[in-house]
């Protein structure tokens, strides 16, 4: 590989979870003259109907990291003979671009769904996760400015509350199957789109299904399949039929990525996505003693159908949007799919709430951020 590659930012714990922000990287949409916009030229993705410009997706780069400005320098003049570093090869450059836009797409569905929730982060609460993260030298640990970290930090609280309100409200009815090949899985939700059975899924063993299955996002009960509350299958919206692929970037910066028809897909069919279940009982964890790094984790999955029902779209120079991963890829053949049914369902009986264990003290209900 030409070069060497170079070192991961290091940012916050909680972006360890996936979550950045970009700081202001939108713009209104201007409109192709149908009412709208299009990803082309300047624009590297819409959101809705709001941009994220190529020219301060550009600038980010480059403030993320100089040798990423080098290395666009010398692609923008490449007979001016610049000397010093080790250019970047294109997969890396292709990567941190990626990365980035993820994190602008994200951090556009985070801004519109505290706007529909009513939530305003305090100012304060942003000063004092600054400082206990390290203040200004946290900034230039993590690759960003000052005022873009404190962006950042208001984007994660904020994602945190949209995740603790749904938590102990969100139960999925789901059909679950994991094939070893996308074409397989792609026959399989075919079916599962046009059939209310499961009979897509019987040539799979036990440990390969899940069928017909309420889980809430705070389950602790012993031996269930889904034991995460950042699961994929909390992030879907309701009557979907999804393909997904494994969970984040394929391969290392600049390496070789996996042949994507050779790994493991999964299906997962959403029967009903009921935010209105009874509040968690004993066999449940809730809300309010989740730890912030996993209701991060949740509070994406949380805005997920936000993205879908908006709409994402992805400059092709930069891949395209996988909404079932949250992130741009690198082309359709990596990038999972969500479809809505194409048949009836019965919507599932209520979830019950399980009765607290006798003498439980009840557990207090957090604070709500402030709204306007």
């Amino acid at each position: 590989m030409p070069g060497c590659p170079r070192p991961r930012r290091r940012l916050l714990p909680a972006l360890a979870a996936g979550l950045t922000a970009l700081g202001v990287l939108t713009s209104c949409a201007s409109t192709d003259g149908t009412g709208a916009p299009q990803p082309g030229p300047g624009v590297a993705a819409v959101v809705g109907d709001h941009v994220v410009t190529t020219d301060l997706l550009t600038q980010r780069i480059r403030t993320a990291a100089p040798d990423l400005a080098q290395s666009l320098a010398a692609q923008a003049d490449p007979g001016s003979g610049r000397q010093g570093g080790s250019p970047l090869d294109p997969e890396t450059l292709a990567d941190e671009s990626r990365e980035l836009l993820s994190t602008a797409v994200l951090h556009e569905v985070i801004a519109e769904a505290s706007r529909r929730e009513g939530i305003v982060v305090p100012p304060a609460e942003v000063d004092a996760q600054v400082a206990a993260a390290g203040g200004p030298q946290a900034a230039a640990g993590s690759g960003y400015d000052p005022a873009t970290l404190r962006e950042l930090v208001a984007d994660q609280i904020a994602v945190a509350e949209i995740g603790r309100r749904e938590f102990d409200r969100l139960a999925v009815t789901v059909d679950i199957g994991t094939f070893p090949t996308r074409a397989d899985a792609a026959r399989a939700a075919d079916r599962l789109a046009t059939d209310a059975g499961t009979g897509a899924l019987d040539g799979l063993g036990p440990d390969a299904r899940v069928l017909d299955t309420t889980l809430r996002p705070g389950s602790v009960t012993p031996g269930a399949r889904v034991r995460t509350a950042s699961s994929l299958v909390f992030g879907l919206p309701d009557r979907t039929v999804s393909i997904s692929g494994p969970p984040g970037p394929p391969g290392s910066p600049g390496q070789p990525a996996p042949d994507p028809s050779t790994q493991a897909w999964t299906v997962v069919r959403v029967r009903d996505r009921d935010l209105a279940a009874p509040p968690p009982g004993a066999d449940a964890v809730p809300a309010a003693l989740v730890d912030p790094t996993t209701m991060i984790q949740f509070g994406l999955r949380a805005v997920q159908p936000l993205a879908q029902q908006l709409g994402v779209s992805i400059n092709p120079r930069y891949g395209v949007w996988d909404p079932t991963q949250e992130r741009v890829a690198p082309t359709a053949a990596e990038a999972g799919t969500v479809a809505p049914l194409r048949v009836a369902i019965p919507v599932p009986p209520q979830v019950p709430a399980s009765p607290p264990p006798a003498g439980s003290a009840p557990v207090p209900t957090p604070a709500p951020v402030p709204a306007p």
